[in-house]
């Protein structure tokens, strides 16, 4: 089934052998009356307003390889059966998800979600349940049951060639059933045991090993849209979507995100990339999707946009953190995890450049005595320099360049002021531009606590800082 919220008439085609053929519709061409197997000429016929999207392989791959990622939460053993078909094992997440059926109801609330039509059949061996699955069938819990099931069912839900359908139909075989009653040796011979061994694994009799789904360590989530779009409530609700994924395979993996790549991708034009650095690392939904969120609201794309993906470049491992015994749990004061929320968010909507910190350099002179950091605000970094003793009596706020004091009272409107004397700075004479300065905390008749300084080579008295 094809996925569309718009409320459009849509089909999916292929080549056939002498025009393009419906492979896929969703609910509204299916109401016209189409179905797969049509031509796109008679699919036309039916629906004017009908709109035909050419069969992608490789999106159907990805599609499929992003819910085997998210069948992970479920069960560490997942295998694909392309180009539609998961299986997983799943014996031993019954007593974890509290049994079959409720571990179904959460399959099925999740592919509904998705947009997915499906089809959920459990059984003892792969096949059986795949087979079982293609034919809209219930479940089979017992070995001893699965010839009986299976011998009923149309041989198509094999997926076996076309050429092997038409032998087994010109020998009279209809059904997996009429296939069990041939003689082993004559149908190995004029089938191929490749397909006798096909029975024998769905029946059991043969183990069936398969290849395990695995994640890459490098995540990155994408969906392709319909149509191009410039819509931000659509790049909002994808990347609900891809973030939820992309959250639940971080906690499987136990691994934090530290760093996001947004791409939008254009026709005919490079894609517009957006990254994102966390302050600190983190896999909770909220914490990723919120500095996401932020920047949607701000980035300027210059066409529309076919597709979106998400990536995360750099993994952080998970680290498991213990409440205190005597904490009120109802207790709402600030913490790290707040002030780091904080900063995405708005480092998500102004960028990284715009919003930064302060670190101490290891210099006296004072606006040389400190520099911006983009890196991780939160963090603790090694080597940091020592503040000098009087740095509880310097400003916050320093002026871009030192005013002439005249000047510098005069436009704060201020006439009277007293001076205290607080220390003396002589230094960079090793780079040509040596400072000897003598400051001192004004105090005006205004109320304001201004720094200011004597320069001692002329004697001139200038305005540097501004107390808060």
């Amino acid at each position: 089934m094809v996925r569309d919220d718009n409320g459009r008439s849509l089909a999916i085609v292929e080549p056939g052998r002498q025009q393009l053929r419906v492979v896929a519709v969703n609910e509204r061409a299916r109401a016209s009356g189409i179905k797969p197997g049509f031509g796109l000429a008679a699919a036309m016929a039916l629906s004017e307003s009908l709109e035909a999207l050419e069969r992608s392989p490789e999106a159907e791959r990805r599609c499929l390889e992003e819910l085997a990622a998210w069948a992970h939460s479920l069960t560490p053993l997942v295998s694909l059966a392309p180009p539609d078909s998961l299986l997983l094992e799943v014996r031993g997440s019954l007593k974890l998800f509290g049994g079959l059926a409720a571990l179904q109801a959460r399959l099925a609330e999740e592919l509904a979600h998705r947009g997915f039509s499906f089809e959920l059949c459990a059984a003892p061996t792969p096949l059986a349940a795949l087979w079982l699955a293609r034919h809209g069938s219930t479940d089979v819990l017992e070995a001893g049951a699965l010839a009986a099931r299976l011998g009923g069912l149309p041989l198509r839900v094999t997926g076996w060639p076309e050429a092997v359908l038409s032998l087994l139909a010109e020998m009279g075989a209809r059904n997996v059933g009429d296939c069990l009653r041939l003689p082993r040796d004559g149908f190995a011979r004029r089938v191929g045991p490749g397909f006798l061994q096909e029975l024998d694994k769905a029946l059991g009799r043969l183990a069936d090993l398969r290849v395990e789904f695995e994640t890459e360590q490098g995540l990155s989530r994408t969906i392709e849209f319909s149509e191009e779009t410039a819509s931000t409530e659509v790049f909002a609700r994808a990347l609900e979507a891809v973030v939820a994924e992309i959250a639940v395979t971080l906690r499987r993996l136990q691994r934090r995100a530290r760093t996001l790549q947004l791409a939008f991708h254009h026709l005919h034009r490079p894609a517009t990339l957006s990254r994102i650095e966390l302050v600190e690392p983190a896999h909770e939904t909220a914490r990723l999707l919120d500095p996401l969120s932020a920047r949607l609201e701000s980035i300027a794309l210059p066409a529309p946009v076919v597709a979106l993906a998400l990536s995360v470049d750099e993994l952080a491992a998970m680290q498991a953190e213990t409440a205190e015994l005597f904490t009120d749990p109802e207790a709402s004061a600030p913490d790290s995890k707040s002030a780091a929320a904080l900063i995405e968010h708005l480092r998500g909507r102004f960028g990284i450049e715009k919003v930064y910190g302060l670190e101490l350099v290891a210099e006296y002179r004072p606006e040389r005595a400190w520099s911006k950091s983009t890196e991780r605000l939160l963090q603790s970094r090694n080597g940091t320099a020592e503040p000098s003793p009087w740095a509880h009596d310097r400003p916050l706020w320093i002026l871009p360049e030192p005013l002439p004091l005249a000047r510098g009272i005069a436009e704060l409107g201020c006439t009277d002021f007293e001076r205290t004397a607080v220390e003396r700075i002589e230094s960079g004479w090793w780079d040509g531009e040596d400072i000897r300065r003598d400051y001192y905390v004004v105090s005006t008749s205004q109320g304001e606590r201004l720094w200011a300084y004597r320069d001692c080579a002329t004697s001139h008295w200038y305005l540097h800082g501004i107390f808060g």
